[in-house]
């Protein structure tokens, strides 16, 4: 009867396990970035170049996983979250730059004046991140 028990109990604790680890598998491959490589598009708004991002996250991360951005344009960053827990939050390290969105349009404006590669991601930095390439 006790061994009986104990096949239960292991069968039930093995089927567990790999369930958890099917789900494991799926969330981290669900967080992986599935953005491209964009450079901004560059628009005039009077008179003066304005690059315009549109950036979107949700549960599986951003929809761009790198951007390219020229040194001295200002940048129209237009920032939206969709169900996306602690990525609701955008920060931009090294640039100053944090949004919130809940659904909603976030429209942040900054100018970059250093060449370089600077990180976005949640505030927590729990996202795959990106990145904000700044060129001359």
């Amino acid at each position: 009867m006790n061994e009986i028990i104990i096949q239960k109990n292991t069968l039930i604790l093995t089927i567990g396990l790999i369930l958890s680890l099917i789900v494991g598998i799926q969330i981290v491959k669900g967080s992986q970035p599935i953005g491209q490589n964009v450079t901004a598009n560059t628009t005039m708004s009077n008179g003066t170049l304005v690059h315009e991002v549109y950036l979107n996250i949700n549960l599986s991360g951003y929809d761009k996983s790198q951007i390219t951005v020229r040194r001295g344009v200002p940048v129209r960053l237009h920032f939206t979250a969709h169900n996306a827990g602690c990525g609701n939050q955008l920060v931009i390290y090294g640039l100053g730059v944090n949004a919130v969105s809940r659904g909603e349009e976030q429209i942040v404006e900054f100018t970059p004046e250093k060449e370089g590669t600077y990180e976005y991601n949640c505030g927590m930095r729990m996202f795959p991140p990106g990145k904000l390439i700044v060129v001359s």
